[in-house]
C-alpha cells in the first residue's frame, strides 16, 4: 500500500472518529452559545446530568456558597436557636443587612438573611453559632458537603467572598442544591420573595426569577470580580423538575433562559422562548420596595446565538469593563 493510500486512510480515519464523537455530544441538535465558563441541567428527581459543559472546572463559587453553609446550619441548629452577633460578623463586607454587635436573631430569620439578601453577616453570625470561628466552619462545611458526594468542593469561608483555596464547581453546587431544596425549611426559604425580621426589616430575594416566571421553585445568586455571576436554581414544568447550575458568566439572566429552555427540551417537557424580563425588572423604594417591570421605549432582547447544543461553545465577552462592588 502506498504512503499515499495509507495516509488518506488514517486522515479518514480520525475525521469519522471525531464526527462520530460530535454525534454523540449532540452537536446534531439546536443550541445555543453562552458566555458561563460551565454549566450543569439535572433531572431534579433522578439526579441525572441532562447536559453539561466543563461541570468538574474548579471555579469560585461567590455567593451560591451560602446554600452550603445553610444545609450545615439546619444540621446541627434549630430554626428557633438565639443567635448573638459578634463584633466581627457585624463587620462583615457588603452585601449585608446591617446587624449591630449585641444584636440576637433567631436563627430561621439570619437564615432568610442568607437566602434572600445575600447577607454576609448573616453568614457569619451563623458559622460562629456553630462553629467557633468562621474558619473552624468552613472547614466543617468542607469535610461535610464531600461527605454528601460533593468532592470537588473547598470552603474557606461562610459567604463565598474570594479567599485562598476555596473553590466549586456546576456538578457540585448542582448536586448540593438538589440536597437543601430536599429539606423543605431550606426550600420554603428559597422560594419566598419577601420576609420580614426584627419586625420591620424587610428583606428581597435576589433571585429574579421568582418574579418574573412561575416555572422558578427556589435558587440562590452569587456575584465577585473574580468569580464572575454565579447561580444555581430549581425549575418546575408540568411534572418535571430540573436544577440549572452556572458558574463564570459575564451575562447572567440572559445565559440563564436558554439553559432553562434546553433543561426542559431535553426532560421532555420544551417550553416557549423565555422573554428578557430580568433585565426590565427593578425594585421601587415606594410601595415598599415591591417588584416592578421597567417601562421603556429601548427594547431589550436576550444575546443568545443558536449553535451546537453538546458542546455549548464559550462566547467572548467583548464588552467594556466596568468598576464594581462584591455582589450577590
Amino acid at each position: 500500500m502506498s504512503f499515499r493510500l495509507r495516509f488518506g486512510l488514517s486522515v479518514f480515519v480520525v475525521l469519522a472518529i471525531l464526527a462520530m464523537a460530535g454525534f454523540a455530544a449532540g452537536e446534531d441538535e439546536e443550541g445555543f452559545e453562552i458566555s458561563a465558563r460551565s454549566f450543569v441541567i439535572m433531572d431534579a428527581k433522578t439526579g441525572k446530568i441532562l447536559l453539561a459543559l466543563n461541570p468538574q472546572l474548579f471555579l469560585p463559587p461567590a455567593s451560591t456558597l451560602k446554600v452550603m453553609t445553610a444545609l450545615s446550619v439546619v444540621e446541627h441548629l434549630k430554626m428557633d436557636d438565639k443567635v448573638s452577633v459578634s463584633a466581627y460578623a457585624a463587620a462583615a463586607p457588603a452585601s449585608k443587612i446591617g446587624i449591630k454587635p449585641g444584636e440576637i436573631y433567631t436563627v430561621e430569620e439570619l437564615l432568610y438573611a442568607l437566602l434572600l439578601s445575600s447577607a454576609n453577616d448573616a453568614a457569619r453570625a451563623l458559622a460562629e453559632k456553630v462553629c467557633p470561628s468562621e474558619a473552624a466552619f468552613a472547614h466543617q462545611v468542607t469535610q461535610e458537603v464531600r461527605q454528601w458526594g460533593a468532592y470537588r468542593t473547598t470552603c474557606a469561608t461562610a459567604n463565598g467572598l474570594p479567599a485562598e483555596n476555596q473553590f466549586s464547581t456546576a456538578q457540585d453546587l448542582a448536586l448540593l442544591f438538589r440536597r437543601a431544596m430536599s429539606n423543605p425549611e431550606l426550600a420554603k426559604i428559597m422560594a419566598t420573595k419577601y420576609y420580614t425580621i426584627q419586625g420591620d426589616r424587610e428583606l428581597r430575594n435576589h433571585n429574579r426569577f421568582l418574579f418574573t416566571t412561575p416555572m422558578a421553585v427556589g435558587g440562590k445568586t452569587g456575584y465577585t470580580r473574580a468569580s464572575k455571576h454565579t447561580y444555581v436554581g430549581q425549575f418546575k414544568n408540568g411534572d418535571q423538575e430540573i436544577i440549572v447550575a452556572m458558574m463564570g458568566s459575564t451575562k447572567k439572566w440572559a445565559d440563564l433562559r436558554p439553559l432553562i429552555e434546553k433543561g426542559f427540551e431535553l426532560a421532555g417537557t420544551p417550553i416557549a422562548k423565555m422573554p428578557p424580563a430580568e433585565e426590565k425588572l427593578w425594585f421601587a423604594k415606594s410601595s415598599n420596595g415591591r417588584a416592578r417591570v421597567a417601562k421603556s421605549s429601548r427594547k431589550r432582547r436576550a444575546k443568545v446565538v443558536m449553535g451546537g447544543a453538546g458542546s455549548a461553545p464559550v462566547k467572548k465577552n467583548t464588552a467594556v469593563k466596568k468598576k464594581s462592588r462584591n455582589r450577590p
